[in-house]
């Protein structure tokens, strides 16, 4: 099952929902499209919870996001792949700690992914499903990025700059900016997790 998980990023959404139910994370739901089936967080953006979707509330005093508290949700309620919106945009620390939240439904055993207007990112674990492979066109500009460590890449397909057991490491920037020279690109982590970013403002 999908759950789309929208974000106050304080950027109205714009891309289409499809998933199977949508949890806001308290102030996302003023940027929705859609009315959700649930509303999680403390309202400290929202103020007043909408009549008519049920509200998992917090404590405005708590030790974790919103959108944290909605992965956790999401997987409650039996989600297999997470569709996040509203994780670029807004500001920069948020931007940070919802790429942590990404990594948090990966080590929940989730798939994940993220659709904004800039960019698309999805998130590939060794430990949950290790082989990417992804529609693109041609000179299309893209990133693959580690997270929480080290990530070993490799079996590239469609790269300028193959990867070929690669190990990608927070302290350097080999992975950004690589482009696609076939109409889909592929590779393998074997360690670790990265995250895959398909910048649409370079399409």
């Amino acid at each position: 099952m999908e759950i789309a998980i929208i974000l106050n990023s304080g950027v109205p959404v714009t891309r289409e929902i499809t998933a199977d139910k949508v949890i806001c994370a308290d102030g996302g739901y003023l940027l929705s499209p859609v009315t959700p089936d649930y509303l999680v967080g403390d309202l400290d953006s929202l103020g007043t919870a909408p009549e008519g979707v049920p509200l998992l509330k917090h404590d405005s005093h708590k030790n974790f996001t919103d959108g944290e508290s909605a992965v956790y949700f999401a997987k409650e309620l039996g989600a297999d792949l997470v569709t996040l919106y509203g994780v670029t945009g807004g500001r920069c620390d948020h931007f940070l700690g919802n790429l942590a939240v990404m990594a948090l439904a990966m080590k929940l055993g989730m798939k994940v992914r993220s659709f904004d207007d800039d960019a698309e990112i999805y998130g590939v674990s060794a430990s949950l499903e290790p082989h990417f492979s992804f529609s693109i066109n041609k000179g299309e500009t893209f990133s693959i990025i580690p997270h929480g460590g080290p990530a070993t890449v490799t079996d590239s397909e469609g790269t300028e700059y193959p990867l070929r057991s690669l190990t990608l490491t927070p302290t350097d920037t080999r992975g950004v900016s690589n482009l696609a020279t076939a109409d889909a690109v592929s590779f393998t982590v074997t360690k670790g997790c990265v995250f895959f970013i398909r910048d649409l403002y370079f399409r």
